[in-house]
């Protein structure tokens, strides 16, 4: 279309292979007066006479390592954002590898990790925006943002060993399976002409199809919508937080990615999976997109779910050491010890009598220490104890995960005595315990108890002293509480003989003799 000021010299000499085109273009399209143009006149001229030349495409992000292996060479060179590539270049990526490749009318590629793309046709057709782009993706995966054509000159093709895709302005993804012989391809927007064995079909958006190598393409299948995601908190607080969503009927499994802007030009981190839920990896704090898409039975990935996310993991909480979980201590205060996380220089330790934290018996801050002994908490009871990363800035990190730990009073030395039930038996009896503790008693013919003639536990705070003439015994009791801790052994009796004119016929209380 003529602009202000334009004149057929000035077109031919700007456009055109050369600049004696302009008589062939007016005597084309009649035009009496060439230096004498109207504005808005629509010129037509052979896209053949229309001057082509060379544009590389170029590396405007990575994420990871590349290789690129210019036209006529055998070695590849490390890839950088700013690299041109030209017509006949390869590029491969490494594996948890993105690059984002930018083409002359500004369209968009992203090659996966571990694909392989070469550049078969790369030039413009002068000023005029027409952009003509050919590419021959060898393996892996790619997306693609294409920018609408601006004449009948643009081209945008993506060829794989069996299939030849041509856009005129669409987003959608290709794929070579890993046989070589497969490709897929998933339209998101736009439509796709997907040409296989001779034989061609139109992909509307949403809709993906699957080519075999000398095989037409697949008839057109939906692709799997959008998963629901399940909930995502303001801020993520932990390192590895699952993101989970409902599982797609007909999916065989999931894609998850995570990348720095809502573009996804490049990704951070990838993923497939089978299940419905994936751990996100330890990044740095900061704000990320997380997308998830369902993979239906043959490899077609459907319709992105995109949600921003907010990691603030940082600093780490400690991992608690000591006292282990549910450690039961006996009469003593323990010292609590817990490792040092990289980032932290001083930790906040909460202690409380409940799991939530509502009734708080210590709250310490600024510890520097990786050890802190309550010596004020020592009344028997439950506590709840948990520690908090500061950094050196100031910065709070995340609340770790809680212990417990109990402290037990230590069971009292028991005291037994001799007495004689009504039908004459000799009795050892003592104050009972806690109600669920049970008691050791042994009577010995030593002071030592080498010499051990009973070793009995039992449940009652009493026991039958068997009868025994003429040796003195010792008797002496202990406490067994209901987690097996055992207590201190009580005062050692002595028991005396009786004396031989008569069985126990002697008050026992006479004979027992405290040591």
């Amino acid at each position: 279309m003529v602009s202000e000021g334009d004149n057929l010299w000035d077109l031919s000499e700007k456009h055109l292979d050369r600049v004696t085109r302009f008589e062939q273009v007016r005597r084309m399209n009649h035009i009496k007066y060439p230096k004498r143009l109207q504005p808005g006149t629509r010129i037509r001229i052979p896209m053949k006479w229309i001057r082509s030349n060379p544009v590389p495409a170029k590396i405007v992000s990575i994420q990871g390592s590349a290789q690129i292996t210019p036209v006529g060479e055998r070695t590849a060179q490390p890839l950088a954002v700013g690299n041109m590539a030209s017509l006949g270049d390869e590029i491969r990526t490494d594996a948890n590898t993105t690059v984002a490749i930018q083409f002359a009318d500004g369209s968009i590629l992203t090659l996966h990790n571990s694909s392989q793309v070469r550049f078969d046709h790369l030039s413009a057709h002068g000023s005029t925006g027409m952009v003509d782009s050919r590419l021959r993706l060898l393996k892996g995966r790619m997306d693609t943002k294409v920018t609408p054509a601006k004449g009948p000159g643009s081209r945008f093709e993506i060829h794989t060993p069996s299939a030849i895709s041509a856009v005129r302005g669409t987003v959608y993804r290709a794929a070579v399976k890993e046989n070589g012989k497969t490709s897929n391809i998933e339209v998101l927007h736009g439509k796709v002409a997907v040409t296989g064995a001779k034989q061609q079909r139109l992909i509307s958006a949403g809709f993906g199809t699957q080519v075999s190598t000398g095989k037409q393409p697949l008839r057109p299948r939906q692709l799997l919508p959008k998963p629901e995601l399940g909930d995502i908190p303001e801020r993520i607080r932990e390192i590895n937080w699952r993101v989970t969503w409902k599982p797609l009927k007909d999916a065989v499994a999931y894609r998850v990615e995570i990348a720095n802007d809502r573009s996804f030009d490049t990704v951070v981190w990838q993923q497939r999976s089978e299940h419905n839920r994936s751990a996100i990896p330890d990044l740095p704090d900061g704000t990320y997109f997380v997308r998830v898409r369902g993979i239906d039975s043959l490899g077609l990935e459907g319709l992105n779910q995109t949600q921003l996310i907010t990691l603030d993991a940082r600093p780490q909480p400690p991992i608690a050491l000591e006292p282990i979980e549910g450690q039961v201590l006996r009469g003593a205060t323990p010292t609590l010890r817990w490792t040092k996380p990289e980032s932290a220089s001083g930790y906040r330790l909460e202690i409380a009598a409940d799991a939530n934290f509502k009734t708080l018996l210590l709250d310490q801050m600024a510890l520097t220490s990786t050890e802190f002994k309550p010596a004020e908490l020592k009344d028997p009871g439950t506590y709840h104890w948990r520690l908090t990363s500061i950094a050196a800035d100031g910065e709070v990190g995340p609340v770790g995960r809680s212990r417990s730990y109990q402290i037990k009073a230590i069971p009292e030395k028991v005291d037994p005595s001799l007495s004689v039930s009504e039908d004459g038996r000799a009795v050892a009896s003592w104050r009972p315990g806690t109600s669920d503790a049970r008691y050791q008693v042994q009577i010995a013919y030593d002071k030592k108890f080498k010499e051990i003639t009973v070793d009995q536990t039992v449940s009652e705070a009493q026991l039958d002293i068997p009868p025994s003439t003429g040796l003195t015994r010792y008797l002496r009791v202990k406490q067994i509480e209901s987690d097996g801790y055992e207590g201190p052994w009580g005062a050692t009796q002595r028991i005396l003989p009786p004396p031989d004119r008569g069985y126990w016929t002697v008050l026992i209380g006479s004979l027992l003799l405290l040591i």
